[in-house]
C-alpha cells in the first residue's frame, strides 16, 4: 500500500460520482470540501458502501467501517482525509 493524498482520494470520489453532479449543474471543481453526497442526493446509502469499495479497491488500502465516522461518511473533505490517514505508513 502507497501513502496517497486526500487530493487524490478526492479526485477520485468525485470522477465517480461525476455523472450525478453534472445533472444537478455542478462540475467537480465546484465541490466544497464540506459537501455531503448523501443529502445533496448525489449518492445513496447503497451508493456510499459502492463507492467506500471502489476506493479502497483503486488505493488498496482496507477500511473498517466501524472508524469511519457515521457524520462525515458522506463528505467529500473529511471522507477523503480518513482514506489518505488510513494510507499512511504504520495506520491500522
Amino acid at each position: 500500500m502507497r501513502h496517497v493524498s486526500a487530493a487524490e482520494v478526492r479526485a477520485v470520489i468525485l470522477d465517480h460520482v461525476a455523472p450525478y453532479l453534472e445533472a444537478r449543474g455542478l462540475k467537480p471543481e465546484q465541490v466544497a470540501d464540506d459537501f455531503d453526497l448523501l443529502t445533496e442526493g448525489i449518492i445513496d446509502s447503497m451508493g456510499i458502501l459502492a463507492l467506500i469499495a471502489m476506493i479502497e479497491s483503486h488505493f488498496e488500502i482496507k477500511v473498517d467501517m466501524e472508524d469511519l465516522d457515521p457524520e462525515h461518511l458522506t463528505v467529500v473533505g473529511p471522507l477523503s482525509r480518513y482514506f489518505e490517514q488510513k494510507s499512511r505508513p504504520g495506520a491500522h
